[in-house]
Protein backbone atom coordinates (compact mmCIF):
# COMPACT_ATOMS: atom_id res chain seq x y z
CA UNK A 1 0.00 0.00 0.00
CA UNK A 2 1.25 3.46 -0.89
CA UNK A 3 2.45 5.68 1.92
CA UNK A 4 -0.33 8.25 2.04
CA UNK A 5 0.39 11.85 2.80
CA UNK A 6 -1.48 14.36 4.93
CA UNK A 7 -5.16 15.23 5.12
CA UNK A 8 -5.92 18.66 3.67
CA UNK A 9 -8.93 20.94 3.95
CA UNK A 10 -9.80 23.96 1.80
CA UNK A 11 -12.41 26.74 1.90
CA UNK A 12 -14.78 25.27 -0.71
CA UNK A 13 -13.62 27.42 -3.62
CA UNK A 14 -11.86 26.21 -6.74
CA UNK A 15 -8.92 28.46 -5.89
CA UNK A 16 -8.76 26.99 -2.42
CA UNK A 17 -8.87 23.47 -3.79
CA UNK A 18 -5.99 24.21 -6.19
CA UNK A 19 -3.94 25.49 -3.26
CA UNK A 20 -4.57 22.24 -1.38
CA UNK A 21 -3.53 20.22 -4.43
CA UNK A 22 -0.37 22.29 -4.78
CA UNK A 23 0.50 21.66 -1.12
CA UNK A 24 0.01 17.93 -1.64
CA UNK A 25 2.13 17.93 -4.81
CA UNK A 26 4.94 19.73 -3.05
CA UNK A 27 4.85 17.20 -0.21
CA UNK A 28 5.72 14.43 -2.65
CA UNK A 29 2.99 12.13 -1.32
CA UNK A 30 -0.53 11.31 -2.45
CA UNK A 31 -2.86 13.07 0.01
CA UNK A 32 -4.89 10.92 2.37
CA UNK A 33 -7.82 13.22 1.64
CA UNK A 34 -8.76 16.70 0.44
CA UNK A 35 -12.05 17.98 1.87
CA UNK A 36 -14.17 21.11 1.95
CA UNK A 37 -14.00 22.27 5.56
CA UNK A 38 -17.35 24.06 5.27
CA UNK A 39 -18.98 20.66 4.96
CA UNK A 40 -16.84 18.60 7.30
CA UNK A 41 -15.55 21.23 9.69
CA UNK A 42 -12.02 21.70 10.91
CA UNK A 43 -9.93 18.64 11.71
CA UNK A 44 -7.07 18.71 14.16
CA UNK A 45 -5.41 15.95 12.14
CA UNK A 46 -5.68 17.89 8.89
CA UNK A 47 -3.74 20.74 7.35
CA UNK A 48 -6.12 23.65 6.78
CA UNK A 49 -4.85 25.27 3.59
CA UNK A 50 -5.33 29.01 3.19
CA UNK A 51 -6.37 30.26 -0.23
CA UNK A 52 -3.66 32.08 -2.15
CA UNK A 53 -4.75 33.40 -5.54
CA UNK A 54 -1.22 33.54 -6.91
CA UNK A 55 -0.56 29.93 -5.94
CA UNK A 56 -3.88 28.86 -7.46
CA UNK A 57 -3.12 30.77 -10.65
CA UNK A 58 0.29 29.14 -10.87
CA UNK A 59 -1.08 25.60 -10.67
CA UNK A 60 -4.01 26.34 -12.97
CA UNK A 61 -1.66 27.76 -15.58
CA UNK A 62 0.72 24.82 -15.26
CA UNK A 63 -2.09 22.38 -16.07
CA UNK A 64 -2.41 24.00 -19.51
CA UNK A 65 1.35 24.36 -19.99
CA UNK A 66 2.16 20.76 -19.09
CA UNK A 67 -0.92 19.21 -20.70
CA UNK A 68 -3.56 21.24 -22.58
CA UNK A 69 -6.33 23.80 -22.32
CA UNK A 70 -8.76 20.89 -22.66
CA UNK A 71 -7.47 19.24 -19.49
CA UNK A 72 -7.50 22.62 -17.77
CA UNK A 73 -11.18 23.02 -18.70
CA UNK A 74 -11.92 19.49 -17.52
CA UNK A 75 -10.44 20.35 -14.12
CA UNK A 76 -12.69 23.37 -13.61
CA UNK A 77 -15.76 21.54 -14.94
CA UNK A 78 -15.25 18.42 -12.85
CA UNK A 79 -14.99 20.57 -9.72
CA UNK A 80 -18.63 21.56 -10.31
CA UNK A 81 -19.88 17.99 -10.22
CA UNK A 82 -21.38 16.15 -7.30
CA UNK A 83 -19.23 13.09 -7.95
CA UNK A 84 -18.23 10.82 -5.11
CA UNK A 85 -14.53 11.23 -4.40
CA UNK A 86 -14.33 14.30 -6.62
CA UNK A 87 -11.44 15.95 -4.76
CA UNK A 88 -9.10 12.96 -4.74
CA UNK A 89 -9.99 11.94 -8.31
CA UNK A 90 -9.34 15.46 -9.53
CA UNK A 91 -6.02 15.43 -7.68
CA UNK A 92 -5.07 12.27 -9.59
CA UNK A 93 -6.03 13.85 -12.90
CA UNK A 94 -4.01 16.99 -12.19
CA UNK A 95 -1.01 14.94 -11.05
CA UNK A 96 -1.12 12.80 -14.21
CA UNK A 97 -1.60 15.83 -16.46
CA UNK A 98 1.51 17.46 -15.01
CA UNK A 99 3.52 14.24 -15.32
CA UNK A 100 2.31 12.76 -18.60
CA UNK A 101 0.75 15.69 -20.45
CA UNK A 102 -2.39 15.93 -22.57
CA UNK A 103 -2.61 12.17 -23.16
CA UNK A 104 -4.44 11.80 -19.85
CA UNK A 105 -7.61 13.15 -21.51
CA UNK A 106 -7.53 10.22 -23.93
CA UNK A 107 -6.71 7.51 -21.40
CA UNK A 108 -9.84 5.46 -21.96
CA UNK A 109 -8.48 2.54 -19.92
CA UNK A 110 -8.38 4.59 -16.74
CA UNK A 111 -11.47 4.14 -14.58
CA UNK A 112 -10.74 7.48 -12.94
CA UNK A 113 -10.66 9.33 -16.25
CA UNK A 114 -13.78 7.56 -17.53
CA UNK A 115 -15.59 8.55 -14.35
CA UNK A 116 -14.45 12.17 -14.70
CA UNK A 117 -15.55 12.37 -18.32
CA UNK A 118 -18.94 10.84 -17.51
CA UNK A 119 -19.47 13.23 -14.59
CA UNK A 120 -18.71 16.23 -16.82
CA UNK A 121 -21.18 14.98 -19.42
CA UNK A 122 -23.83 14.65 -16.72
CA UNK A 123 -23.04 18.19 -15.53
CA UNK A 124 -23.68 19.67 -18.97
CA UNK A 125 -26.74 17.50 -19.60
CA UNK A 126 -28.29 18.73 -16.35
CA UNK A 127 -27.43 22.33 -17.17
CA UNK A 128 -28.97 22.11 -20.65
CA UNK A 129 -32.13 20.43 -19.36
CA UNK A 130 -32.58 23.02 -16.61
CA UNK A 131 -31.97 26.11 -18.74
CA UNK A 132 -35.25 26.11 -20.76
CA UNK A 133 -37.29 25.18 -17.70
CA UNK A 134 -36.38 28.04 -15.38
CA UNK A 135 -39.55 29.19 -13.65
CA UNK A 136 -39.22 32.87 -12.75
CA UNK A 137 -41.36 34.64 -10.21
CA UNK A 138 -41.91 38.18 -11.51
CA UNK A 139 -41.54 40.59 -8.61
CA UNK A 140 -42.03 44.34 -8.63
CA UNK A 141 -38.32 45.06 -9.05
CA UNK A 142 -36.79 41.83 -10.33
CA UNK A 143 -37.43 38.32 -11.59
CA UNK A 144 -36.44 35.43 -9.35
CA UNK A 145 -35.98 31.69 -9.77
CA UNK A 146 -34.88 28.98 -7.36
CA UNK A 147 -33.15 25.80 -8.46
CA UNK A 148 -32.04 22.63 -6.68
CA UNK A 149 -29.70 20.82 -9.10
CA UNK A 150 -27.62 17.77 -8.32
CA UNK A 151 -24.52 19.36 -9.82
CA UNK A 152 -23.45 22.97 -9.53
CA UNK A 153 -24.91 24.03 -12.89
CA UNK A 154 -25.45 27.72 -12.21
CA UNK A 155 -21.92 28.63 -13.37
CA UNK A 156 -22.59 26.72 -16.61
CA UNK A 157 -25.90 28.42 -17.41
CA UNK A 158 -24.87 31.84 -16.12
CA UNK A 159 -23.97 33.43 -19.44
CA UNK A 160 -27.07 32.23 -21.35
CA UNK A 161 -29.28 33.51 -18.53
CA UNK A 162 -27.58 36.90 -18.44
CA UNK A 163 -27.99 37.26 -22.20
CA UNK A 164 -31.78 37.09 -21.89
CA UNK A 165 -33.36 40.42 -22.76
CA UNK A 166 -36.90 39.52 -21.74
CA UNK A 167 -35.78 39.93 -18.12
CA UNK A 168 -34.26 43.03 -16.54
CA UNK A 169 -33.05 42.71 -12.95
CA UNK A 170 -32.92 39.08 -11.86
CA UNK A 171 -31.68 36.65 -9.25
CA UNK A 172 -31.36 32.87 -9.37
CA UNK A 173 -30.67 30.98 -6.16
CA UNK A 174 -29.24 27.47 -6.07
CA UNK A 175 -30.39 26.28 -2.68
CA UNK A 176 -28.34 23.08 -2.74
CA UNK A 177 -25.00 24.75 -3.44
CA UNK A 178 -25.82 28.15 -1.91
CA UNK A 179 -24.94 30.11 -5.02
CA UNK A 180 -26.67 33.32 -6.04
CA UNK A 181 -26.62 34.79 -9.53
CA UNK A 182 -27.66 38.42 -9.61
CA UNK A 183 -28.08 41.06 -12.31
CA UNK A 184 -28.85 44.52 -11.05
CA UNK A 185 -28.19 47.85 -12.75
CA UNK A 186 -25.90 46.29 -15.39
CA UNK A 187 -23.78 44.57 -12.74
CA UNK A 188 -23.58 40.79 -12.78
CA UNK A 189 -22.34 38.67 -9.88
CA UNK A 190 -22.21 34.99 -9.10
CA UNK A 191 -21.80 34.74 -5.34
CA UNK A 192 -21.20 31.92 -2.93
CA UNK A 193 -23.47 32.85 0.00
CA UNK A 194 -22.97 29.70 2.05
CA UNK A 195 -21.77 31.87 4.94
CA UNK A 196 -24.93 33.97 4.77
CA UNK A 197 -27.87 32.84 6.94
CA UNK A 198 -30.91 31.96 4.84
CA UNK A 199 -34.12 30.11 5.76
CA UNK A 200 -35.37 26.98 3.99
CA UNK A 201 -37.12 28.47 0.98
CA UNK A 202 -40.05 26.61 -0.54
CA UNK A 203 -40.92 28.81 -3.50
CA UNK A 204 -39.21 31.48 -5.60
CA UNK A 205 -41.30 34.26 -4.14
CA UNK A 206 -39.81 33.58 -0.70
CA UNK A 207 -36.34 33.84 -2.22
CA UNK A 208 -37.24 37.15 -3.82
CA UNK A 209 -38.75 38.62 -0.64
CA UNK A 210 -35.75 37.62 1.47
CA UNK A 211 -32.70 38.02 -0.79
CA UNK A 212 -33.63 40.80 -3.21
CA UNK A 213 -33.35 43.59 -0.59
CA UNK A 214 -29.77 42.51 0.10
CA UNK A 215 -28.98 42.62 -3.62
CA UNK A 216 -30.73 45.96 -4.16
CA UNK A 217 -29.07 47.62 -1.18
CA UNK A 218 -25.64 46.09 -1.79
CA UNK A 219 -25.67 44.48 1.64
CA UNK A 220 -23.73 41.43 0.50
CA UNK A 221 -20.11 42.15 1.36
CA UNK A 222 -18.36 40.41 -1.51
CA UNK A 223 -15.03 40.96 0.17
CA UNK A 224 -15.80 38.39 2.84
CA UNK A 225 -18.19 35.99 1.10
CA UNK A 226 -16.21 32.76 0.60
CA UNK A 227 -15.58 31.93 -3.03
CA UNK A 228 -16.15 35.34 -4.59
CA UNK A 229 -13.51 35.84 -7.20
CA UNK A 230 -11.32 38.82 -6.35
CA UNK A 231 -10.70 41.47 -8.96
CA UNK A 232 -7.30 41.10 -10.53
CA UNK A 233 -7.27 37.31 -10.55
CA UNK A 234 -6.64 35.93 -14.02
CA UNK A 235 -7.76 32.36 -13.50
CA UNK A 236 -10.10 31.39 -16.33
CA UNK A 237 -12.64 29.92 -16.67
CA UNK A 238 -13.35 30.11 -12.96
CA UNK A 239 -17.04 29.82 -12.27
CA UNK A 240 -17.18 32.36 -9.43
CA UNK A 241 -16.42 35.37 -11.57
CA UNK A 242 -17.77 38.89 -11.39
CA UNK A 243 -18.46 40.26 -14.84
Amino acid sequence: MADLGLRYTYDGTFEGYLCAVLAALRSGKVPASITDRRMYGGNENAVNIETNLKAAQYLYSMIAVKSSAEVQQMASDYFLTDSKGMEINLYRMIFCSLKYGAVVAEDYKSETMKGIQMAIRDLYREAQSLLPNLDFYIGEEASCAMIDPVNSVLPIIRNPVLKRRDLDNLIIYDKRHHLLLERYKEQNMLLDISAFPVPEFKVSREVYDYLWPFVRERRFDVRIIPGQKKSGSTIEPLWLKAS
